[in-house]
Formats: C-alpha cells, sequence, structure tokens
C-alpha cells in the first residue's frame, strides 16, 4: 500500500512539474502563441522543400544553386515575436532556456547587456544540426525563431566560406579586365576600333 502511494505522488510530481514551464520549443510556442501582443508565424518543412525546389530549378546561376540547395536542408520554422513585456514574463524565457538546455541544447553564442539578451541554442547528433533557436530580448520586446533542419556542419562551412570569399547568391564574379597592350594608355584601350 506505502508503495502506490509513493508511486502516486511522484508521478503527480512529475505531472506537475512538466506543467510549470514548457520544456520544448514547441510547447514554449503553442504555450505563448496566441497572447495577447505575440505575433507569430509557422512554416511547415513541406513547404520550404517545395518552394526550394521549384527555386532550384528555375534559377541557372551555379553560386545561387549551391545556396538553394542548402534551403532545402532547412524543415520546420516557428516565429514568434512580441512587443508587450507582460505577455511573455522574463522569468518564463529563463525557464524555457533552462529546460531546453537540459533536454540536449547547447549554446553556440549568447550576448548579454543589461537587461537585453541574445541567445542563439543549437541541438544536433554529431554531424548535423538538428535544431536552431534564435531567442532575443530586449526592454519588453521578444524575438523567438525555431527551425529544423539537416544541415550538416560541413555545409555550413562552405557557405561561410564562400561568404568570406566573396561568393554571394545572385552575385556575378568580376571577371578579369583584358590587360592593356604596352603602349597605349587606359583611354587608348577603351576606345573603340574602327
Amino acid at each position: 500500500m506505502r508503495s502506490i502511494i509513493i508511486l502516486c505522488l511522484s508521478a503527480a510530481a512529475v505531472f506537475f512539474s512538466s506543467c510549470s514551464s514548457p520544456k520544448t520549443t514547441a510547447q514554449f510556442y503553442q504555450q505563448y502563441k496566441h497572447r495577447e501582443g505575440v505575433t507569430n508565424f509557422k512554416m511547415p518543412g513541406w513547404l520550404v522543400w517545395l518552394g526550394g525546389g521549384i527555386a532550384y530549378n528555375s534559377v541557372r546561376n551555379e553560386n545561387s544553386r549551391a545556396y538553394i540547395g542548402l534551403a532545402r536542408k532547412v524543415g520546420k520554422m516557428r516565429f514568434m515575436a512580441s512587443e508587450d513585456a507582460t505577455a511573455i514574463p522574463a522569468e518564463e524565457i529563463s525557464a524555457f532556456l533552462s529546460n531546453i538546455r537540459r533536454n540536449g541544447y547547447e549554446d553556440l553564442l549568447q550576448v548579454k547587456d543589461g537587461e537585453s539578451s541574445f541567445t542563439i541554442l543549437a541541438r544536433d547528433n554529431g554531424q548535423k544540426l538538428k535544431n536552431l533557436v534564435i531567442l532575443g530580448f530586449d526592454d519588453g520586446e521578444l524575438f523567438f525563431f525555431d527551425m529544423k533542419s539537416r544541415l550538416r556542419y560541413e555545409d555550413i562551412t562552405e557557405v561561410a566560406n564562400r561568404i568570406l570569399s566573396g561568393e554571394r547568391p545572385g552575385r556575378k564574379q568580376k571577371e578579369e579586365a583584358d590587360p592593356v597592350p604596352d603602349g597605349q594608355d587606359d583611354a587608348q584601350a577603351a576606345a573603340p576600333r574602327a
């Protein structure tokens, strides 16, 4: 009899502790998305994949196609913003961050300045980035972005290298100009020949 009571109390404690604050990004989004002063948007993964496929087939620039190919590895996205500090209290945001950190999310970037904070967290399986969360809080304004993905770390490195080398989507690489023959100045070389 005593073990049944202990079992029931343990189950109740687990149930009520799980109800206190959201443990996943989906629970956080669902809990606050319909509150007064909160704007939300969700895009399903199949729509991202389909849109990426249409764009990939219609673009001929190889650099752009490489970026669109990476975008097709992005899944479901959730966005939520609030300008009202009372819609989502700062204590709830802190509890949410603590919960997802305990559930496998790791900090990629964290910036704090007084009451303002900006945090990027990720969860991976060692080779692929499975989830990315961006959470910003400043003067009562909140920005929340959650994304599922199949991006590999090599994909992210490739994009970073392309950007650092000056390769950007939609931008044509500068072609080397024809050298000016000896004895001519730039104006003579540019003038049309008769």
